[in-house]
């Protein structure tokens, strides 16, 4: 069990990191189809440069934070709370428009499924970092 405790946290920000890596790589390749997929169809080509910066852009960075906690181990609390938030936020903003708002698609719920269990996993991270972290004092 020691070894899960003290394995899991980079496991789970490396994991991050090649998913959200996964991700930049379909959107730089095919972002139409991605998009097309979300019914976010913009008016004109510069809303889908646009669309592309910001998700391009945004998920590399979360993908880079993730693996550079994993080689930086001052960082790895940070990469892990920075996971725990995106992931929350993105399941509670994502919730708000499908439930509240009431539009959906089935990517969307795969998505909205895909950051709870992203932010759960991050609970277990920070958990096993604390407990790790105790454990060695």
């Amino acid at each position: 069990m020691n070894r899960f405790f003290k394995y899991f946290p980079n496991t789970y920000l490396t994991v991050n990191s090649i998913i959200y890596g996964l991700l930049v790589f379909l959107f730089v390749t095919d972002a139409n189809t991605l998009f097309s997929d979300l019914r976010i169809l913009p008016r004109e080509q510069v809303g889908l440069t646009e669309l592309r910066a910001m998700y391009v852009g945004l998920m590399a960075a979360i993908g880079l934070f993730s693996i550079l906690a994993v080689f930086f181990r001052q960082l790895q609390l940070a990469g892990i709370i920075f996971g725990l938030i995106s992931s929350s936020t993105l399941a509670g903003a994502r919730s708000y428009g499908m439930f509240i708002a009431g539009f959906s698609s089935d990517l969307m719920q795969d998505l909205l499924m895909a950051e709870i269990f992203s932010a759960l996993l991050a609970l277990v991270a920070l958990y096993c970092l604390i407990k790790g972290s105790r454990s060695k004092e």
